[in-house]
């Protein structure tokens, strides 16, 4: 591969074929940029008391990892090889840990299984007065309990549903034949009836984020919003995306 279809090609070639080590620390220099624009879109989907230095810990490794294991000579550009490492590293460490209290898991437990219960009961997914009179608790403190367990969640369209990533709906891809390609339209249109039914400003955060692949301080600053509050707004719509379309799986997968 000639130095004009690479870039830093200077510094992959004293690293890789020189095992310069001060080339390597170079490259991790000038691709930390790649951490910092993942980390900013990742804490959005993230309870807010995950700290972004520890995301970025973590980013980093996956940094350095792609590094290592890049071959320059390839004809793959390395910021988008990087960048799936960079989030595969954050999100395999976001799904190590167990941030909900034992109380909140016991609690959450046992709304979940009255609600299963008096779902095969009643033929129907129970009302929150239905669940606040069999937990014997008031109907604020059902609604705090969901709320809290939501909280805790970080949930993306990058999750599996089925064999598919839901964030995969969005892509267009230009190679797929004839029936694969309307399998994707037709996924597409499910999305967007959606997306429809959404409000204003959830439709303008989905937009922002997969399409415009924006960071979260940087969706905040064009709605005029917290980025706390732009964290809620994409929680929220994508809870609600989730729960429309699982009645839709069979024509997603």
């Amino acid at each position: 591969m000639s130095e004009k279809k690479i870039e830093n090609y200077t510094l992959w070639q004293e690293f890789k074929d020189h095992h310069n080590e001060e080339a390597r620390q170079e490259l991790i220099l000038k691709y930390l940029p790649l951490v910092k624009y993942q980390v900013g879109r990742i804490k959005m989907v993230v309870p807010g008391f995950i700290e972004e230095d520890d995301l970025e810990s973590y980013g980093i490794i996956g940094l350095i990892d792609a590094i290592n294991k890049f071959d320059y000579r390839q004809e793959i550009k390395f910021e988008s090889y990087a960048s799936r490492r960079i989030r595969g590293e954050i999100i395999d460490h976001l799904r190590r840990l167990d941030w909900l209290p034992h109380s909140l898991r016991r609690d959450a437990k046992q709304l979940q299984e009255t609600a299963e219960r008096l779902a095969g009961k009643l033929g129907r997914k129970p009302t929150v007065n239905e669940l606040a009179d069999a937990l014997n608790i008031s109907r604020d403190k059902v609604n705090q309990l969901y709320y809290q367990i939501y909280s805790s969640q970080w949930i993306s369209l990058f999750d599996q549903k089925g064999d598919i990533q839901l964030f995969e709906i969005f892509k267009e891809d230009s190679d797929k034949g004839p029936e694969k390609h309307y399998q994707q339209k037709e996924r597409e249109n499910l999305l967007a009836e959606a997306i429809d039914r959404l409000s204003e400003a959830e439709r303008l955060v989905i937009s922002l984020y997969y399409y415009e692949e924006l960071t979260q301080k940087e969706i905040a600053r064009v709605m005029g919003l917290s980025p706390a509050r732009i964290s809620q707004l994409h929680k929220r719509a994508v809870y609600r995306l989730r729960g429309m379309l699982s009645r839709k799986k069979e024509q997603l997968v």
